[in-house]
């Protein structure tokens, strides 16, 4: 960053997208250490947390935009970062949801080198399916060093613990600490102990931390502004459980997103309950389990139940299953989808099927959940969604996966910043939301609401330099790239596994809206294999160059 003083000590934090007025996502942080060395120098290195994606967006049609990778990653070809400087020393992910990891792929597929990865178990393998389904060659793919909760890894001049947080598997917050300032970085979190698998935030942890010095705490927006009750996991799987019941004698399909495992769990034991067995269907909730299974994550054990495939839940009675599909955010592939419009292959839905989406259609999608929803009601369904089913008398069948205003509250008073809290990851509601809530507490805000401000943390206070003009990269499927189903072994059925598509990258203005430069070209080099990588997920994981990171 232009803006960081090298003769000035200081942890140094700017937020490269994530604070968008066009809608969520494109979560990608910078922080910059300089400190004074041994020999009495001053040194100075940066490390990024988190490189996300933002699906669509700016009008122009791309598939998803993120922050670009120009002038921060060193190009493969040369080694060297565009205008001169380091290469980041790591990439720190909070955890594995695409708008915080989503965008490693693509800086490769243009050419970058990704630098070491710091993750967690569940986060690592999912990382590595999207590097596996997106076709990038195994020798572009980055050293990653597994960690667990509570590990205190020395990235350049700074300390920085991952501490487990309540949001999905693997999910922590950073504490970043140097001789200066030290930063808590919350990722996506939520508090909710109910929830089955992974790591559970933990109070006292936190607390500890508080009371050991926080300087600046880094914050989730997304639902800060939402008041009233929270719904607990253990609520939800209630309710669920009700709405089994009261579908007795009927098939029972559930719609939900291929990362929500916990979710999951909570359907699974809704069906035991109600002698059901649990079923899935679609690749993502596959490799998903998968990779959770490989990260020593028992997803059947916590539901108490067996989880079987479609072909394996085939010939029994369909009122003796709960199948669960993709599709809460009505994605054209997804099942959910294709079964609404009896697609070829598609699950089976009729006028005996009880269809329950448990989860909010959010703002982006919130047309086209209507309109599945819709479709599946014209097939005869009684579908129960998160928006209905307080009306329908059965309690809450959704809740975020982001803090509302009583976890921003509880986490603001364990941890007690001394200068300030940023509010980070929504759009200028959301931001002002959050800082109206810490300067509620006494606590001041830094309410930035758009990408590119450097700020600077160190024992004076906090200062705001400048701001710098971050670009976003779109990135546009390529319609030149015409995709066919590759042929199944016999006895397999349909393979329904697309060929990794191939994408053109424009470069855009920090708003998304205008466009700088089209077509940027990825190396001439191939990021891809010739032949298509068949190995399961779940294998290539194993066999990834992990190191795994102990803790203190």
């Amino acid at each position: 960053m232009a803006l960081v003083d090298g003769r000035e000590a200081g942890l140094y934090w700017q937020s490269r997208m994530g604070n968008n007025a066009d809608g969520i996502g494109g979560n990608a942080h910078r922080y910059d250490v300089v400190t004074t060395a041994a020999d009495g120098q001053l040194t100075h290195r940066h490390f990024l947390v988190d490189f996300g994606l933002k699906l669509g967006g700016g009008g122009h049609g791309y598939a998803c935009e993120f922050s670009s990778p120009e002038g921060v990653f060193a190009r493969r070809d040369t080694g060297q970062v565009d205008g001169g400087g380091r290469p980041p020393e790591a990439l720190l992910l909070t955890h594995a949801h695409e708008d915080h990891l989503g965008a490693v792929r693509h800086a490769i597929d243009m050419g970058f080198a990704c630098p070491p990865v710091y993750a967690t178990a569940f986060t690592a393998a999912m990382l590595t399916n999207s590097l596996v389904n997106a076709g990038i060659a195994r020798d572009r793919w980055p050293e990653v060093h597994v960690v667990r909760g509570g590990t205190v890894a020395e990235i350049g001049a700074a300390a920085v613990e991952f501490v487990p947080m309540d949001h999905m598997p693997g999910a922590t917050a950073l504490r970043i600490s140097t001789k200066e300032a030290t930063v808590f970085h919350t990722g996506d979190y939520k508090f909710d102990e109910t929830l089955a698998l992974g790591e559970r935030a933990d109070p006292e942890r936190l607390r500890a931390i508080g009371r050991d010095g926080v300087d600046m705490v880094v914050s989730d927006s997304t639902s800060v502004a939402t008041r009233g009750a929270h719904a607990s996991e253990a609520q939800i799987c209630e309710s669920l459980t009700r709405i089994v019941a009261d579908s007795k004698g009927r098939a029972v399909v559930a719609g939900i997103l291929g990362s929500q495992l916990d979710r999951l769990v909570s359907l699974g034991r809704a069906a035991r309950a109600n002698g059901r067995v649990l079923a899935i269907s679609g690749r993502s909730l596959a490799t998903n389990i998968a990779a959770a299974q490989a990260a020593g994550i028992d997803i059947a054990a916590a539901a108490g139940t067996r989880i079987l495939t479609t072909r394996e839940s085939r010939d029994l009675p369909a009122d003796q299953v709960l199948m669960v599909t993709t599709g809460a955010f009505a994605q054209p592939t997804a099942g959910l989808m294709r079964a609404a419009h009896h697609q070829p292959g598609s699950l089976a839905i009729d006028a005996n099927t009880t269809v329950i989406i448990p989860q909010r259609a959010i703002p982006s999608v919130q047309s086209a959940h209507a309109a599945m929803v819709a479709k599946l009601e014209n097939r005869g369904a009684r579908v129960v969604t998160a928006e209905r089913a307080a009306d329908l008398g059965y309690g809450p069948i959704h809740q975020s996966g982001h803090a509302i205003e009583r976890d921003a509250k509880l986490l603001y008073t364990l941890l007690k910043p001394r200068k300030v809290v940023a509010p980070v990851h929504g759009d200028g509601k959301q931001v002002e939301a959050n800082g109206r809530l810490a300067r509620s507490l006494g606590i001041p805000s830094l309410a930035l609401e758009q990408n590119g401000t450097v700020v600077r943390v160190d024992p004076s206070g906090v200062t705001i330099l400048g701001s710098e003009e971050i670009a976003r990269i779109g990135a546009r499927e390529s319609a030149a790239m015409v995709k066919q189903l590759p042929r199944a072994a016999r006895g397999q059925g349909r393979n329904a596994h697309f060929p990794a598509a191939v994408f053109t990258y424009d470069r855009l203005d920090r708003s998304g809206r205008i466009v700088e430069k089209t077509d940027i070209h990825p190396l001439d080099t191939p990021t891809r294999p010739k032949a298509p990588d068949r190995t399961s997920p779940q294998t290539v994981y194993s066999a990834a160059r992990l190191r795994v990171e102990t803790s203190r």
